[in-house]
């Protein structure tokens, strides 16, 4: 549980490799925003992952969709580490 109390923004997380480093981060006990351009992916994702992973919209190539996720995470998490 080196992550308990921590809260991480991980971007392309509803497959692949990112998907990999958000299970791992919410087996140490962070709080993991699972962002993806593909919301419904990332949803899904953050369902089948458990209780501490959620979904944001995140499009890493538009600044205003960064700036949303980043304050949908400041919102339910309180900040990011």
């Amino acid at each position: 549980m080196r992550l308990n109390g921590k809260s991480a923004l991980i971007t392309g997380s509803a497959r692949g490799i990112g998907r990999a480093f958000a299970e791992a981060y919410v087996r140490e006990g962070a709080t993991v925003a699972i962002g993806d351009i593909n919301f419904e992916a990332a949803e899904k994702t953050a369902s089948e992952i458990g209780g501490n992973a959620y979904a944001v919209k995140l499009d890493v190539t538009d600044l205003a969709s960064i700036e949303a996720a980043v304050k949908a995470v400041e919102t339910r998490a309180g900040g990011l580490d």
